[in-house]
């Protein structure tokens, strides 16, 4: 690899500069202090750049402010090749997965003032010195041997790979190697596949870490409230392909089991009618197609609110749309499917109805952190009046007996684990639930039903009132099984009874 003379020190001395501070590009407009534990991954990353690491990781929880630090590491490169005046030919790269999140890195970047270029699809801007790149238009770029066409070999100093788990195959490997950085960063919140793959194995050792039960103790991230609600279909009968559900009879058993009208029936449940327009909430379901059904469900259901779905396969536009009228207010609800949402930057998401069952705690992890990030103060966000004390995460699952799918407490060691962090928060309010918090007023709102509202297709297991009086009951393979007498008499087979 070609040497730059003098560039690793200078980096070096812009990186630690910007340990607590991130400088917008015009001196006169104002930049973004980092939070303490993005000051700690700044300061792990730069002990590595001490040591002369070529690779290295940084793993932090989901909503945490990882492209923060991404930012400020090439912004830190930018100021060393500036300052060297090496700056005319050479580039930085930012590589990560799906059009929405190369524009959501992008806008980011805009924000401190910083120009971008992008390889994403078919726009390809090369002109600027940073260029934010998804992985699959490099792919395409390899097949047809023209990455370097575009990318010439050793013209790259620093290449940042967001959600480096994404990277860990063999072919995606072969293109981070192809473009032979001087540096290579990866930064993600799930560091180990299923099979046992790590990040450390391609990318360089774990230099930094925050795992979420830690930045939810920490309270980085948000402590949710969780309700679990359980359909008809058993999880006996959905076929296990590669350690996970079957998605196409997954598919077919949701569909069945006519989830996407029962789904609006749960949001119903929840949600008070005068303050739905004021909770911006997320749904997952299996497929692209149940988007479209639950979307349309949801819509006729709720006349008065803004429904958008979202496939993974929209174009650019249609998503920025989305994106904003959801921040903005005017979009109360978006439906997703596993494609349509990872790395998604809504902060202000409130309440996530799950309806995808999984037994991957990675995929998990990923998706409930879309609704466990907290508003920065001085955000865009938060001057356009958005708080957010709490969030809700509702898990609809098969019926199961004694497996099931993965639950988030199966995340942060338990039951027991997310009551005491909630009963810290709780107590962080003397011992109540602020006046306008979003759980007081659901808890408020199904204690108000007399009977309570019992669903068609999906009924409600009330875990955390009842789970929490005993210690839950374990397999030998650590799955959680539900006692027998919490489970409704009509919910039980016939057979069964």
């Amino acid at each position: 690899m070609a040497q730059l003379p003098g560039y690793l020190e200078a980096f070096q001395e812009q990186f630690a500069s910007r340990f607590e501070y991130l400088p917008h590009s015009d001196p006169k407009q104002s930049g973004i202090r980092l939070e303490d534990h993005q000051q700690e991954a700044m300061k792990e990353l730069y002990e590595g750049l001490l040591l002369n690491r070529e690779r290295m990781c940084a793993v932090a929880s989901c909503g945490s402010g990882k492209t923060l630090v991404e930012i400020a590491a090439v912004s830190a490169s930018q100021a060393a090749k500036d300052q060297l005046g090496i700056n005319s030919d050479r580039k930085d790269l930012v590589i990560t997965e799906g059009r929405t999140v190369v524009s959501g890195i992008r806008k980011q970047f805009e924000s401190l003032g910083i120009e971008t270029g992008i390889w994403s699809g078919n726009r390809r801007e090369f002109e600027p010195p940073i260029i934010v790149a998804g992985i699959h238009a490099l792919q395409m770029a390899h097949s047809r041997r023209e990455l370097h066409k575009y990318l010439p070999s050793q013209a790259i100093d620093l290449c940042v790979v967001d959600e480096v788990d994404r990277f860990l195959t063999s072919l995606r490997s072969k293109i981070i190697d192809a473009l032979n950085p001087r540096i290579t960063a990866g930064f993600t919140a799930t560091k180990e596949w299923p099979d046992g793959r790590h990040i450390s194995d391609r990318y360089g050792p774990v230099v930094h870490e925050l795992p979420l039960l830690e930045a939810m103790k920490q309270r980085i991230n948000v402590v949710p409230e969780l309700f679990i609600y359980e359909s008809q279909i058993r999880e006996s009968d959905l076929k296990i392909r590669k350690g996970d559900y079957d998605p196409k009879i997954l598919q077919a058993a949701w569909r069945h089991a006519e989830l996407h009208r029962a789904v609006p029936d749960v949001y119903g449940h929840l949600l008070p009618e005068n303050i739905r327009k004021n909770c911006p909430t997320l749904v997952y379901v299996p497929s692209k197609d149940m988007v479209a059904a639950t979307t349309a469900s949801f819509q006729g259901r709720f006349p008065e609110l803004t429904i958008v779905g979202l496939t993974g396969e929209d174009y650019s536009h249609e998503v920025e749309t989305a994106l904003d009228g959801f921040r903005d207010g005017e979009v109360q609800v978006i439906v997703l499917c596993e494609m349509g949402g990872r790395g998604m930057n809504l902060e202000n998401a409130k309440l996530l109805i799950d309806a995808y069952p999984t037994k991957s705690l990675n995929k998990l992890e990923q998706r409930h952190g879309r609704i466990l990030r907290k508003i920065r103060p001085g955000s865009s966000l938060w001057k356009r009046g958005w708080k957010k004390n709490d969030a809700v995460i509702v898990q609809i699952v098969p019926k199961s007996n004694k497996f099931r799918p993965a639950l988030f407490t199966d995340i942060i060691g338990g039951w027991q684990e997310l009551q005491r962090l909630r009963g810290e928060r709780e107590g962080e309010t003397n011992g109540g639930s602020p006046e306008g918090d979003l759980v007081a007023q659901i808890r408020a709102h199904i204690e108000a039903k007399n009977p309570p509202l019992q669903l068609t297709l999906i009924r409600r297991i009330n875990l955390l009132e009842q789970i929490r009086r005993e210690r839950p009951q374990f397999d030998e393979k650590g799955f959680f099984r539900i006692p027998r007498r919490y489970v409704r008499r009509d919910d039980i087979e016939p057979e069964q009874q």
